[in-house]
């Protein structure tokens, strides 16, 4: 009996894709308190320069290494820590008129790190969530990526970009953009309470179809959010 039960579930999971958060949201509306400093991005008014945390985060070889490293090339910053389930690198980019530092976590995927993920959450202002369009099961499991960020960023509901990696693989795709597209619709729904707005891209870590776009709208984005006036 349970395991018919059990069946009914995930037939009914996989017909609607990513269970939305409903009830869930509800437990991030209070956002931890904060003073102003740690609150807003870190800037240096003098020179228009903004250090914004990022983490890159998604189920196991989705692409988020390749996409990282896409998109820094040459002249970053990197310190590997394979033991802690974690990649960290740094580069600073012109966006329109600002300068953002850009400090990237990149977050295994693998579920032996799930326990210590949380402590590289804290502090960012954003990330890329990654879902690879020929495995329907990692764009099911997006909630649960962007719930943990909700945790534990210690910022409450923060904005996202969604990327639908590999499209270079189209003839493999289980993943329409018109369910990608549906999903960001209904999350964005959750968070327009708290004045977030999140973003949905399709992109190619190959070919390097809207990487640097993607950093580009959630920088831009968290700076007019964020940044001390």
């Amino acid at each position: 009996m349970a395991k018919k039960k059990q069946s009914q579930k995930e037939t009914e999971k996989s017909k609607k894709g990513p269970i939305l958060f409903d009830k869930n949201i509800e437990k991030h509306k209070e956002e931890p308190k904060e003073t102003k400093d740690t609150k807003n991005v870190s800037s240096t008014l003098d020179t228009g320069t903004y250090m914004i945390k990022l983490v890159l985060i998604g189920d196991a070889a989705v692409g988020k290494t390749s996409i990282r490293r896409r998109y820094l090339g040459k002249g970053f910053e990197r310190e590997h820590l394979t033991t802690l389930g974690a990649d960290f690198a740094a580069i600073t980019k012109t966006v329109d008129n600002f300068q953002i530092k850009y400090q990237i976590w990149d977050l295994a995927g693998q579920p032996m790190f799930r326990n210590v993920l949380p402590r590289f959450f804290k502090g960012c202002f954003g990330a890329l969530v990654i879902f690879d369009i020929t495995r329907k099961d990692t764009f099911e499991n997006l909630t649960n990526w962007i719930e943990n960020l909700y945790k534990y960023s210690n910022r409450g509901v923060v904005p996202v970009i969604i990327l639908a990696n590999k499209t270079d693989l189209d003839e493999e795709r289980e993943v329409t953009i018109k369910e990608a597209k549906e999903f960001i619709k209904q999350l964005n729904k959750k968070t327009k309470e708290h004045e977030i707005e999140s973003f949905f891209l399709e992109t190619s870590a190959k070919t390097g179809l809207n990487i640097d776009e993607s950093f580009e709208i959630i920088g831009q984005y968290i700076i007019e959010k964020f940044s001390c006036d």
